[in-house]
């Protein structure tokens, strides 16, 4: 066990807890049957990527490819331009593209243009916005939470995100934050579990370390490695951590040996909260937690933030589900996900660069026509194929405005995702779409339900948006003397991604240059397109 490990075990916290940071170098331990409690130590040096045959944009084809081999997987073909530049736009920017930046795209130079856009749209702001929410799900983000300023965690993360501050420096400033949110907006992450261990300890379990710990907090899990013992271990990283109402908004550190326990006061004048940390002479606590989390050697935090990121851009990750970090869960493909860690940890923890080098990937650009997989391998995760993916109640609420030319708009009506307070009420669009409540820590639901089609089908949001008002792009194209026909085009190109086919494109041209060319005509079709089920998926 490491020198500061020995520290923190003497310092009187329980040492049944810190087997989960333990350093690379100790082997896998044993309690018993299914009772094997570590993973594999991330390695010191990225493994090499195989050489294979055939083109790769970098080492993620490399080890992709060499499945593919051993398994004799034949891969789809790689996606047209049109569904390309739209799951890039939706996968890091959280909408689909406008017309303009579709035939921004199709023009550039070939080599370098999906490199380009990656970039564009990383340094963007609606980058930041989009994976907020992402990230906000884990952190179970609540834009208004009991002394703290309202959105303090949605900005603080929108913020970092913007700024490209490394992951693991403020993952620890979540965990470390003290004082009022006016000072420190990420104490609001503390503040808005009530500064609750228990729900601290599985928060940070499951979004740092891909490990669900709820069910032992009462009891032993039957099947996997967690024991209570477990759970109360890293349960004590959090005692002595409280909230307070108080008049002076400053920060109250102990600096001497104190019992570590927990005081919560949530009544009071409600001139504010501030967290405050207690902790033992030898720097035991939230510090001790945030070192030994972030740590280059701890096999769980760099594997899960990649593995999270994978999962997001491919549709599942390498390990999969994503928070069932544990040896009896090996990934798809090990070393991948091992080179991804290291490439993540050496590169200062960049979470653009992940993202990045996904995105760039040939695997990444792949259609999603299935490729062909031996049938006593198919249950394998290969990665021959980009699946279709659903888009989420935010992708969807915010692609319909820029679609209609509202993203941005100042109505109430039309607010973006970003703008809309946390949790969302369950009749409301996005809440209708399954937008996450942020009570747990669980995975979006992706059913399709009656109400969400009755949503679309006549709910005010849509039927409001599609109607050709001054702001929406037809009018524009219009304006400027395009065609029927070509603002047909157009609308297509800029809803569903892909040009008409000839039927869709003279039913549509006809139905809209029909008599009085009625511009309610226009605001059908647009509605017509929005409902498919082409509208509704990432390709």
């Amino acid at each position: 066990m490491p020198d500061r490990a020995v520290a923190i075990a003497a310092a009187g916290l329980a040492v049944a807890g810190l087997w989960m940071f333990r350093a690379a170098a100790e082997p896998p331990r044993y309690d018993g049957p299914n009772r094997q409690k570590t993973i594999d130590p991330l390695p010191p040096e990225p493994p090499a990527p195989p050489r294979v045959a055939g083109q790769a944009n970098n080492p993620i084809d490399q080890f992709i490819a060499d499945k593919w081999r051993r398994f004799a997987v034949r891969p789809a073909k790689l996606a047209t331009d049109l569904d390309l530049v739209r799951r890039i736009f939706l996968d890091i920017a959280g909408v689909v593209p406008t017309v303009e930046e579709v035939d921004a795209f199709l023009h550039a130079d070939r080599g370098a243009r999906v490199g380009k856009l990656v970039d564009r749209l990383l340094a963007s702001p609606q980058y930041a916005e989009h994976w907020t929410v992402f990230w906000g799900d884990l952190l179970r983000e609540q834009s208004q939470t009991r002394g703290a300023e309202p959105f303090a965690l949605r900005d603080y993360l929108r913020d970092v995100l913007a700024d490209g501050v490394p992951y693991d420096r403020w993952v620890r400033s979540l965990i470390t934050a003290e004082g009022t949110t006016e000072d420190d907006p990420a104490a609001a992450f503390v503040l808005g579990h009530r500064s609750d261990p228990d729900e601290l300890t599985i928060t940070v379990a499951q979004a740092f370390m891909g490990t669900q710990l709820a069910c032992a907090q009462c009891h032993d899990h039957p099947f996997e490695p967690w024991l209570q013992s477990d759970f109360l271990g890293m349960r004590d990283f959090w005692r002595g951590t409280r909230v307070r109402n108080a008049e002076a908004r400053t920060v109250l550190v102990r600096g001497r040996p104190v019992q570590l326990q927990l005081e919560t006061v949530m009544s009071g004048t409600g001139a504010g909260s501030f967290v405050t940390g207690a902790e033992s002479a030898s720097g035991a606590g939230r510090a001790a937690l945030a070192e030994l989390l972030t740590a280059a050697d701890n096999p769980y935090f760099a594997r899960v933030a990649v593995n999270r990121v994978w999962a997001k851009l491919m549709g599942r990750g390498l390990v999969e589900p994503v928070d069932e970090f544990r040896a009896d869960n090996p990934p798809s493909h090990p070393e991948l996900l091992d080179w991804l860690a290291r490439e993540f940890i050496d590169n200062g923890y960049d979470l653009r660069h992940v993202i990045r080098l996904i995105c760039t990937s040939r695997t990444y650009q792949l259609d999603t026509t299935r490729g062909v997989v031996p049938r006593n391998v198919y249950t394998e995760a290969f990665f021959e194929r980009m699946p279709l993916r659903r888009l989420t109640a935010e992708q969807l609420h915010d692609s319909i405005l820029v679609s209609c030319g509202l993203f941005g708009s100042d109505r109430p009506m039309y607010q973006r995702a970003f703008d809309q307070s946390y949790p969302r009420p369950a009749s409301s669009f996005i809440g209708t779409f399954h937008g996450h409540d942020r009570q747990t820590l669980h995975q979006r639901d992706t059913e399709v339900t009656i109400q969400q089609a009755l949503e679309l089908l006549n709910g005010p949001f849509l039927n409001n948006a599609v109607r050709l008002h001054d702001a929406h792009p037809v009018r524009r194209w219009l304006a400027a003397g395009d065609s029927a026909s070509l603002a047909v085009r157009k609308l297509f190109v800029s809803t569903l991604g892909r040009e008409p086919t000839r039927p869709e494109l003279d039913a549509a041209t006809s139905y809209v240059s029909g008599p009085g060319s009625d511009p309610a005509r226009w605001a059908d079709v647009h509605w017509a397109l929005i409902n498919t089920r082409e509208f509704m998926f990432i390709r």
